[in-house]
Order: C-alpha cells, then structure tokens, then sequence
C-alpha cells in the first residue's frame, strides 16, 4: 500500500489526475526500465498506448512478479502485465489483450533425452518454472515433478544447465533473447508446449470505478496496438 501512496502523493503534487498503477517485471523483449528510468518493451508499448487510446493515465512501476499479483489482489495496485490467462486470475481480475505474442515452450539440454510429448514425462522428468507464474500454476495442476521455481524468469537457464532440472517451461521470447546473450545457442533445444499470449490484467475494483463502457474502450484500443508477429 506505500507504494500506492507514495504514487498517489506525486501525482497530486504535479498537478495531475488519478492515474492507473499498473505493476510489471524486467523481463526481454516485454517490459524493461533502464538505470535512468527510460521504459520500453512491446508488452509495456502496447499497454501504454492502450491505456492513453482509452483515456486512462497509467503510472508502470517494476517489482517482482509474484508480489506484483499480490497487490493487485489486495487493491494495492490496478493491474499488472504482461500476464497469460489462467481461471484463478480470471475469478479476481479481467483480461485484456493480447499485449505480446508468447509461445509456452520446454527447454531441455540438447543432449538430453526426454521427451516432453512422451507419455511418461509427467511422472519422470524433473521440471520447473519461475515463481508465481502461470506456468508454475499449470505445472502443479498438471502434476509434474517441479524440482526448482526460482524467483526470476533468467534464474531459469541457470538451474537447466546446471542439470538441477531435466526440463524448464519458459516465455519464447524472453528464453531465446537470454539464450542468444549468453552464447549457449549449442547447449539447449526447445519443443513447443502451446501458445499463450500475454496481456494485462485490471482489478474487477478498478473497473468498477470506470465508466461503464470503458471496458470495451480498453479492449479495442488493445487490439489496434498490438503490434501482431508478422
């Protein structure tokens, strides 16, 4: 809640009206903050311009991802991005989107031998995703055997070829950008698990507090600034 407080007492200060504090996490190509604040990704580009196409002001503060949903969920914060749809975010939060192409895919070592489309992956291979993610959730309802769930989304090509998991369920694009950085192109192979594209999540509260029809506003402004994978 200081968070909010702390955004709340800037925005008086300048003059400015009630804006929308929306929360994401530092993540590539989606949403990244450089050291002198400058902000930039195609999730936060599409998001921003939705909010302003719709006549929201958005305030994009960067924490981690699972308290990020927590302070969506406590009314602490409006929304957060960039989100794949799942029934529990669904129950406390509307979707909008989609914000940036995603593909859900497995990544293995390239001398691993498993399967991920093999009848006895679930129960054999050792698995993870980074916490509080969506893939986190469905590997649970799923059950696999999740060895590791470390905090950050990069953590994750550390523990794979580490060897202290057999598989990692990871974003395409934010994998492959962290792959080509660090040079490992030759260490690791991918197989498709489903696309799932991301979007942002607003409180059913802050919705509430809109006009009726800003909803729809915000959904058509969304679809015209999404820049779609050609």
């Amino acid at each position: 809640m200081a968070l909010r407080v702390f955004i709340c007492l800037l925005l008086l200060l300048s003059g400015h009206s009630m804006a929308a504090l929306l929360l994401t996490q530092q993540q590539l190509p989606y949403a990244m903050q450089s050291a002198d604040g400058q902000q930039q990704g195609i999730a936060l580009q599409a998001v921003r311009c939705a909010m302003l196409r719709s006549g929201q002001q958005a305030s994009i503060r960067f924490i981690s991802w699972s308290r990020a949903q927590r302070l969506v969920e406590t009314g602490a914060a409006d929304g957060y991005f960039p989100a794949s749809r799942n029934a529990q975010r669904d129950s406390l939060a509307q979707w909008f989107g989609p914000a940036a192409p995603q593909q859900w895919r497995w990544y293995l070592r390239i001398d691993s031998p498993f399967n991920p489309h093999a009848a006895d992956f679930v129960q054999r291979a050792r698995v993870g995703a980074y916490a509080g993610s969506n893939m986190h959730q469905w590997l649970q309802d799923h059950g696999y055997q999740i060895s590791v769930s470390p905090p950050g989304h990069d953590q994750m090509l550390d523990v794979l070829l580490a060897g202290r998991a057999d598989a990692v369920l990871a974003a395409n694009l934010a994998m492959d950008e962290l792959i080509a950085a660090r040079g490992v192109q030759q260490q690791v192979r991918s197989v498709l698990a489903q696309d799932k594209p991301l979007g942002l999540y607003l409180s059913l509260r802050f919705l509430q507090q809109q006009g009726p029809d800003f909803a729809s506003r915000l959904q058509q402004a969304m679809h015209d600034c999404y820049q779609a994978p050609s």
